[in-house]
Protein backbone atom coordinates (compact mmCIF):
# COMPACT_ATOMS: atom_id res chain seq x y z
CA UNK A 1 0.00 0.00 0.00
CA UNK A 2 1.36 3.44 -0.92
CA UNK A 3 1.92 5.98 1.82
CA UNK A 4 3.69 9.31 2.19
CA UNK A 5 6.35 9.16 4.91
CA UNK A 6 5.93 11.79 7.64
CA UNK A 7 9.28 12.39 9.36
CA UNK A 8 9.39 14.26 12.68
CA UNK A 9 12.50 15.40 14.59
CA UNK A 10 12.28 15.71 18.36
CA UNK A 11 15.31 17.56 19.67
CA UNK A 12 16.52 19.73 22.54
CA UNK A 13 18.93 19.53 25.50
CA UNK A 14 19.91 16.29 27.21
CA UNK A 15 17.44 15.48 29.99
CA UNK A 16 14.70 17.76 28.66
CA UNK A 17 12.23 14.90 28.22
CA UNK A 18 12.59 14.05 24.52
CA UNK A 19 12.30 10.28 24.97
CA UNK A 20 9.22 10.61 27.19
CA UNK A 21 7.65 13.00 24.69
CA UNK A 22 8.40 10.55 21.85
CA UNK A 23 6.84 7.60 23.68
CA UNK A 24 3.65 9.58 24.31
CA UNK A 25 3.63 10.78 20.71
CA UNK A 26 4.05 7.26 19.29
CA UNK A 27 1.15 6.05 21.46
CA UNK A 28 -1.14 8.68 19.91
CA UNK A 29 -0.25 7.92 16.28
CA UNK A 30 -1.83 5.09 14.25
CA UNK A 31 -0.82 1.71 15.67
CA UNK A 32 1.77 -0.28 13.67
CA UNK A 33 2.38 2.69 11.38
CA UNK A 34 5.01 4.49 13.46
CA UNK A 35 8.64 3.93 14.38
CA UNK A 36 11.13 5.67 16.63
CA UNK A 37 14.78 6.18 15.72
CA UNK A 38 17.32 7.39 18.27
CA UNK A 39 20.32 9.52 17.39
CA UNK A 40 22.15 7.62 20.17
CA UNK A 41 22.20 4.48 18.02
CA UNK A 42 24.50 6.34 15.63
CA UNK A 43 27.38 7.08 17.99
CA UNK A 44 30.63 6.28 16.20
CA UNK A 45 32.33 3.03 17.16
CA UNK A 46 35.33 3.55 19.46
CA UNK A 47 36.57 -0.03 19.67
CA UNK A 48 39.93 1.09 18.27
CA UNK A 49 40.55 3.19 21.41
CA UNK A 50 41.56 2.07 24.89
CA UNK A 51 38.97 2.30 27.68
CA UNK A 52 40.85 5.29 29.13
CA UNK A 53 40.73 7.06 25.76
CA UNK A 54 37.03 6.28 25.39
CA UNK A 55 36.36 7.76 28.83
CA UNK A 56 37.95 11.05 27.73
CA UNK A 57 36.03 11.24 24.43
CA UNK A 58 33.60 14.14 23.88
CA UNK A 59 30.28 12.37 23.29
CA UNK A 60 28.38 15.66 23.16
CA UNK A 61 30.11 17.06 20.07
CA UNK A 62 28.39 16.59 16.68
CA UNK A 63 31.51 14.76 15.45
CA UNK A 64 30.75 11.93 17.89
CA UNK A 65 27.66 11.01 15.85
CA UNK A 66 27.77 9.28 12.47
CA UNK A 67 25.43 11.79 10.85
CA UNK A 68 26.48 10.66 7.40
CA UNK A 69 25.01 7.22 8.10
CA UNK A 70 21.95 8.70 9.80
CA UNK A 71 21.29 10.91 6.77
CA UNK A 72 21.61 7.86 4.52
CA UNK A 73 19.21 5.84 6.67
CA UNK A 74 16.61 8.60 6.94
CA UNK A 75 16.75 9.08 3.18
CA UNK A 76 16.25 5.34 2.67
CA UNK A 77 13.26 5.27 5.02
CA UNK A 78 11.81 8.28 3.21
CA UNK A 79 12.17 6.27 -0.01
CA UNK A 80 10.41 3.22 1.56
CA UNK A 81 13.62 1.17 1.95
CA UNK A 82 14.56 -0.88 5.01
CA UNK A 83 17.73 -0.05 6.97
CA UNK A 84 20.19 -1.82 9.28
CA UNK A 85 20.33 0.36 12.38
CA UNK A 86 23.53 0.17 14.47
CA UNK A 87 23.29 -1.30 17.96
CA UNK A 88 25.39 0.88 20.30
CA UNK A 89 26.54 -0.20 23.76
CA UNK A 90 26.94 2.73 26.19
CA UNK A 91 29.06 0.81 28.69
CA UNK A 92 31.78 -0.18 26.21
CA UNK A 93 31.24 2.80 23.84
CA UNK A 94 31.25 0.37 20.91
CA UNK A 95 28.83 -0.82 18.29
CA UNK A 96 27.67 -4.39 18.70
CA UNK A 97 27.61 -6.76 15.75
CA UNK A 98 23.87 -7.41 15.69
CA UNK A 99 22.37 -4.54 13.69
CA UNK A 100 18.61 -4.04 13.89
CA UNK A 101 16.49 -4.35 10.75
CA UNK A 102 14.11 -1.37 10.53
CA UNK A 103 11.32 -1.38 7.97
CA UNK A 104 9.83 1.87 6.61
CA UNK A 105 6.70 3.16 8.29
CA UNK A 106 4.28 5.97 7.62
CA UNK A 107 5.41 7.98 10.66
CA UNK A 108 9.11 8.19 11.54
CA UNK A 109 10.03 9.95 14.80
CA UNK A 110 13.72 10.83 15.21
CA UNK A 111 14.88 11.55 18.77
CA UNK A 112 18.21 13.31 19.23
CA UNK A 113 19.92 16.12 21.12
CA UNK A 114 22.22 17.13 18.25
CA UNK A 115 19.69 16.74 15.42
CA UNK A 116 19.00 20.49 15.60
CA UNK A 117 22.70 21.19 14.87
CA UNK A 118 22.57 19.39 11.51
CA UNK A 119 20.92 21.64 8.97
CA UNK A 120 21.60 19.11 6.21
CA UNK A 121 18.91 16.94 7.85
CA UNK A 122 16.25 19.65 7.95
CA UNK A 123 14.82 19.04 4.43
CA UNK A 124 13.91 15.47 5.43
CA UNK A 125 11.66 16.56 8.29
CA UNK A 126 8.03 17.58 8.00
CA UNK A 127 8.21 19.00 11.51
CA UNK A 128 11.03 19.83 13.98
CA UNK A 129 9.94 19.89 17.62
CA UNK A 130 12.29 21.38 20.23
CA UNK A 131 11.76 20.23 23.83
CA UNK A 132 12.77 23.07 26.14
CA UNK A 133 13.61 22.85 29.84
CA UNK A 134 15.86 24.67 32.31
CA UNK A 135 19.37 23.22 32.65
CA UNK A 136 19.08 22.52 36.39
CA UNK A 137 16.18 20.11 35.87
CA UNK A 138 17.89 18.60 32.81
CA UNK A 139 20.96 17.81 34.92
CA UNK A 140 18.89 16.18 37.68
CA UNK A 141 17.17 13.96 35.13
CA UNK A 142 20.46 13.10 33.40
CA UNK A 143 22.06 12.00 36.69
CA UNK A 144 19.16 9.63 37.42
CA UNK A 145 19.13 8.21 33.87
CA UNK A 146 22.87 7.70 33.46
CA UNK A 147 23.26 6.01 36.84
CA UNK A 148 20.31 3.63 36.36
CA UNK A 149 20.55 2.95 32.61
CA UNK A 150 24.17 3.52 31.58
CA UNK A 151 26.20 2.30 34.55
CA UNK A 152 27.72 5.71 35.38
CA UNK A 153 28.57 7.23 38.76
CA UNK A 154 27.23 10.60 39.89
CA UNK A 155 30.77 12.02 39.86
CA UNK A 156 31.29 10.85 36.28
CA UNK A 157 27.96 12.36 35.16
CA UNK A 158 28.73 15.73 36.77
CA UNK A 159 32.20 15.86 35.25
CA UNK A 160 30.83 15.09 31.78
CA UNK A 161 28.08 17.67 32.20
CA UNK A 162 30.49 20.46 33.16
CA UNK A 163 33.22 19.51 30.68
CA UNK A 164 31.20 18.71 27.56
CA UNK A 165 27.39 18.54 27.92
CA UNK A 166 26.81 22.15 28.96
CA UNK A 167 29.49 23.71 26.66
CA UNK A 168 28.21 21.74 23.63
CA UNK A 169 24.62 22.68 24.46
CA UNK A 170 25.59 26.35 24.50
CA UNK A 171 27.57 26.05 21.25
CA UNK A 172 25.54 23.69 19.05
CA UNK A 173 22.04 23.19 20.45
CA UNK A 174 20.70 26.37 22.03
CA UNK A 175 21.78 28.67 19.12
CA UNK A 176 19.77 26.48 16.71
CA UNK A 177 16.64 26.45 18.86
CA UNK A 178 15.19 29.17 16.62
CA UNK A 179 15.24 26.75 13.67
CA UNK A 180 12.60 24.50 15.23
CA UNK A 181 9.05 24.63 13.89
CA UNK A 182 7.61 24.17 17.38
CA UNK A 183 9.03 24.73 20.88
CA UNK A 184 7.30 22.91 23.73
CA UNK A 185 7.97 22.52 27.45
CA UNK A 186 9.64 19.36 28.72
CA UNK A 187 7.43 19.25 31.82
CA UNK A 188 5.75 16.04 30.63
CA UNK A 189 2.51 17.75 29.61
CA UNK A 190 0.39 15.16 27.79
CA UNK A 191 -1.89 17.86 26.37
CA UNK A 192 1.09 19.39 24.54
CA UNK A 193 1.98 15.98 23.10
CA UNK A 194 -1.62 15.47 22.01
CA UNK A 195 -1.57 18.82 20.20
CA UNK A 196 1.56 17.82 18.30
CA UNK A 197 0.02 14.47 17.36
CA UNK A 198 -2.99 16.32 15.90
CA UNK A 199 -0.63 18.60 13.98
CA UNK A 200 1.19 15.57 12.52
CA UNK A 201 -2.09 13.98 11.46
CA UNK A 202 -3.05 17.25 9.76
CA UNK A 203 0.26 17.16 7.86
CA UNK A 204 -0.58 13.65 6.73
CA UNK A 205 -4.04 14.69 5.55
CA UNK A 206 -2.64 17.66 3.60
CA UNK A 207 -0.15 15.38 1.82
CA UNK A 208 -2.91 12.94 0.92
CA UNK A 209 -4.92 15.76 -0.66
CA UNK A 210 -1.99 16.98 -2.78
Amino acid sequence: MYFETIMIAVTGPSGAGKSTFCRHLISLLPKDKSLLLSQDSYYKDLSHLSMNERALHNYDHPESIDFKLLLEHLTDLKNKKKILQPNYDFKSHCRLRNNKVIHPKEFVIVDGTLIISQQKLYPLFNLIIYIDLNQETCLERRIKRDISERGRTKKCVLEQYNNTVKPMFEKYIHPNKQNADVIVSGENNKELVSNQAKKIMNIQKSLQIM
